[in-house]
């Protein structure tokens, strides 16, 4: 939720891209494309997360179990209608449990339907999560450009520039908002392209997505932690130390003090997190049939956020930076 900002500002972000995605849907059955079907379905499948967030944007009063249920209905639509599933791990003596079809059901579900809520946490600051969502899609454009599949790619690109429609207004100043709706559309599709890209191609890693979405997902998962374990709190309390409200906070009046005004200072938040996301776009497009690497380079991700979390919350930023405290 975006909370560091000045004066009224639309939710209506997500809708913009949705009625772009549906209007293509529109000149594709015009030139009569082959994959009409899919696409539509996967904007079928979407829609009931769309309007669970849709109605939070504007009530604010749609609980987070009604949100949670909407996801896996939207999750298990495309799982149903597009065989958009998990069938492997590439991890030795596990991938056999795939072929147990509730087992590839239940994974499946509970991935995309957690992957859309991650984005929608990460939604706290002009162009974060428009500028992650940007970076993801289009590191699965190159990757299907390789592998040739034409629907993969043209479905990435229809969302970069449906995203770039909404971030010309969005970054760098908030003059509109993604809102719950669009977060947990790009969240969406984030996910059931990455399951659907390794389940059409083998020799792209499973580990690819993951990398690729590894940021909102290890940001979610270490809330529900520190919110469960260490604060004794519902996991659903909000709160302001989520990784990119320290930045915020702590990095940046570090670095530039607190001589400006909040709309610039918000500004400068999301580019931290942008070129956290390229190094690990870079690997995952370099090393995206390795699996082994994939992994190696999650771990570190995991390893590197949880060390830097800790040490700017304790107000001891890293010794890397020049203005780092001991």
């Amino acid at each position: 939720m975006q909370k560091f900002h000045v004066g009224f500002i639309p939710r209506i972000g997500g809708v913009a891209i949705y009625v772009a995605l549906l209007s293509v849907s529109l000149a594709f059955w015009l030139s009569k494309k082959d994959f009409l079907v899919q696409y539509i379905l996967l904007i079928v499948s979407v829609f009931p997360l769309f309007i669970s967030g849709l109605v939070e944007d504007i009530t604010k009063k749609v609980a987070p179990r009604w949100r949670l249920l909407a996801a896996l209905m939207s999750a298990a639509l495309v799982y149903w209608l597009l065989d958009i599933k998990i069938t492997r791990l590439d991890i030795p003596f596990l991938d056999f449990i795939w072929q147990y079809e509730y087992l590839s059901f239940g994974f499946t579900i509970f991935a995309i339907a957690g992957v859309s809520h991650a984005f929608n946490i990460i939604d706290g600051f002009n162009g974060l999560c428009a500028g992650i969502s940007i970076l993801v899609f289009g590191a699965y454009a190159y990757i299907a450009f390789l592998v040739h599949d034409i629907f993969i790619l043209y479905l990435c690109l229809i969302l970069i520039f449906s995203i770039l429609g909404f971030f010309i207004w969005n970054y760098p100043f908030g003059l509109i908002f993604l809102g719950d709706c669009g977060a947990y559309v790009l969240g969406f599709f984030a996910a059931a392209i990455g399951v659907f890209l390794t389940k059409e191609h083998s020799q792209v890693s499973p580990w690819l997505p993951l990398l690729l979405v590894i940021y909102p997902v290890w940001e979610t998962l270490f809330s529900i932690y520190r919110r469960k374990i260490l604060m004794e709190t519902a996991a659903s309390q909000p709160d302001a130390i989520h990784f990119h409200t320290l930045v915020y906070r702590r990095l940046l009046t570090l670095i530039i003090g607190n001589n400006i005004d909040k709309k610039t200072k918000n500004a400068l938040t999301a580019p931290f997190f942008w070129s956290i996301e390229v190094v690990c776009l870079t690997f995952s497009v370099i090393f995206c049939r390795n699996s082994l690497i994939l992994a190696s380079c999650v771990f570190i991700f995991i390893v590197f956020y949880t060390w830097f979390y800790f040490r700017v919350v304790t107000f001891r930023t890293p010794r890397v930076l020049p203005f780092s405290k001991k």
